[in-house]
C-alpha cells in the first residue's frame, strides 16, 4: 500500500495521518494542496477531492478516504497483524472499548478547546485575522486546565489512554499539543507528573519526530 495524501505537509491534521502512515511503514507521498490559494475551496477540489472542502484526503489506488482520523483507523485495518494493540479490534471487546473511549477523549474533549487556544495564539494571525482575544484564550484554558487535570488522573491508572499500549487515540493527540508546545502553551503543566510522563513518551516516539516539522 502506498498511499497519496492530499494535504499540507504543517498541517495537523496532515501529519495525524502522517504520524499513523510511519507508525505502521506505510509509503505516501504528500500531494500539496495550496491552502494559502484556497485550492480545497475550490469547485474542482470540492468536486473530485474533498466534498467539505478539506485536508487531507489519502487515495489508495482508486480508493479515497477523507478525514485524519478515518484516514488512521484505514491504514490500521489495512495492516492487521500490526494492528491488535495500536487499534484493538472489536473482537478483544474489553481492549476495543477502552482504545474507542480513549478515541472518544481526544475528539470530544482535548482537541476541540487545544485548537481553539492554537487558533487565537497562532493562527489567527498567520491568516490575517488580527491578534488574540486573550479573554477568550483565558476561557479556553480554563476548561482546558480542567480536562488536563481529568487526563492526569486517568494516566495514574494507565500507562497510556487506552491501557498498556500505545493506541491510534494518544497518536491523535500529537499534533495539536505539539503546535501548544511551540507556541509556548506548557498544557502539560495543567495536569501533573503522569500527563508529562505519558507526553514525552508518546511525542518521542520515532513516527512522531519523523513528521513533526513537516509531513
Amino acid at each position: 500500500m502506498v498511499l497519496k495524501i492530499h494535504g499540507h505537509p504543517f498541517s495537523s491534521c496532515t501529519r495525524r495521518a502522517a504520524v499513523v502512515a510511519k507508525e505502521f511503514g506505510v509509503e505516501y507521498s504528500i500531494i500539496l494542496v495550496n491552502l494559502a490559494n484556497a485550492e480545497h475551496r475550490s469547485g474542482a477540489y470540492i468536486e473530485n477531492i474533498h466534498p467539505f472542502g478539506c485536508i487531507p484526503v489519502a487515495f489508495d489506488g482508486d480508493f479515497c478516504v477523507f478525514e485524519s482520523r478515518a484516514i488512521a483507523r484505514y491504514i490500521a485495518a489495512k495492516s492487521p497483524e500490526k494492528s491488535a494493540t495500536v487499534a484493538p479490534p472489536p473482537s478483544n471487546a474489553e481492549a476495543y472499548a477502552c482504545f474507542e473511549e480513549a478515541a472518544s477523549l481526544e475528539y470530544s474533549d482535548f482537541d476541540d478547546l487545544a485548537h481553539s487556544i492554537a487558533w487565537e495564539v497562532v493562527l489567527k494571525k498567520i491568516k490575517g485575522f488580527g491578534g488574540a482575544d486573550k479573554a477568550l484564550v483565558a476561557a479556553y484554558a480554563e476548561k482546558f486546565k480542567s480536562v488536563i487535570k481529568s487526563y492526569e488522573r486517568l494516566l495514574g491508572e494507565r500507562r497510556f489512554l487506552a491501557g498498556d499500549n500505545v493506541t491510534l487515540a494518544d497518536l491523535f493527540h500529537l499534533p495539536n499539543g505539539d503546535r501548544l508546545e511551540k507556541a509556548g502553551v506548557n498544557w502539560t503543566s495543567f495536569g501533573g507528573p503522569n500527563v508529562q510522563r505519558w507526553w514525552k513518551e508518546v511525542s518521542s516516539r520515532q513516527s512522531w519526530q519523523d513528521v513533526k516539522d513537516g509531513a
